[in-house]
């Protein structure tokens, strides 16, 4: 009973999917349209009859459809079988359609179960956060399925000059898990990372040329499939913040989620501190 619990709760996981739900109502529906048409066909083209064993019996609409069914199928039951040229000509375009659809339509559906669903993504926004007094460029990577396992990220500026995109700068993260959320941090106010810096204030100083992206990529933990998604941020998409809002907290040691809306949201900041950003964008 525990083994047939575990199947009937996977199989009713798989079918919440929507990419898995609707393959397979998209599939079937595809299937019945064809056993209808080569149906209408054979009925169409009267190009049927019963076998001799039972020669006086008539063959009815549903009979048709019936024939085009075991046909699509590759069954052949025997006992109705063509009578004119115009039957064998469907039936051979029926059972070649039939020989590829079935493969390639399981085919499908067999990926849709083992690949990954996209359902990590990062934020809407990148955002200038002054958090623990502190000042960086951030952006966050949220992950509502499997924990993900040997993840990296990138985040580069662009300049874009005469047709041509030009790195000013790259900086790269790792982390060994994420299981939730990733924050990817780069601090702004730290001496040793001038060079980010100035080129950020070229990103604002050049507005209409300039780009950001976040890169990220890792293994689903389940599965070892690579998972990846990147973003591009305008200047228009740079936001200011303190601490990103919780998603989740934790109910003894269980982690409750709270809500994804939070997900792109961060707390306000003071006039002071906002001061203290331009301060910093402006020496």
């Amino acid at each position: 009973m525990v083994h047939k619990g575990k199947f009937y709760k996977k199989v009713v996981h798989y079918f919440k999917d929507n990419r898995i739900r609707n393959t397979v109502i998209r599939g079937i529906a595809g299937y019945l349209i064809i056993v209808l048409f080569f149906g209408i066909l054979f009925f169409l083209f009267d190009s049927l009859s019963v076998n001799s064993f039972n020669p006086q019996k008539q063959l009815r609409f549903f009979d048709y459809l019936y024939f085009s069914l075991v046909t699509f199928s590759t069954i052949g039951y025997g006992e109705i079988i063509p009578t004119a040229l115009s039957g064998k000509i469907i039936i051979v375009l029926e059972s070649c359609i039939g020989l590829a659809y079935t493969p390639f339509f399981g085919g499908y559906l067999a990926y849709l179960f083992i690949q990954r669903p996209k359902d990590f993504f990062l934020t809407e926004n990148i955002f200038l956060r002054h958090n623990n007094n502190k000042i960086y460029l951030s952006a966050r990577v949220g992950n509502r399925g499997k924990p993900i396992v040997d993840c990296d990220a990138t985040l580069e500026m662009f300049l874009i000059e005469n047709n041509v995109k030009r790195t000013l700068f790259k900086q790269a993260f790792s982390r060994p898990l994420v299981e939730i959320s990733w924050y990817i941090n780069l601090r702004l106010d730290d001496p040793e990372n001038q060079v980010p810096l100035q080129h950020l204030k070229t990103v604002f100083a050049n507005p209409e040329n300039c780009l950001i992206r976040i890169a990220f990529s890792g293994q689903d933990a389940a599965s070892g499939n690579l998972v990846h998604s990147f973003r591009y941020y305008k200047v228009q998409d740079i936001r200011r913040g303190g601490s990103f809002l919780d998603v989740y907290r934790w109910q003894g040691v269980e982690r409750i989620i709270l809500n994804w809306n939070s997900f792109n949201k961060t707390i306000e900041i003071n006039d002071e501190q906002n001061k203290e950003i331009d301060r910093l964008l402006q020496n």
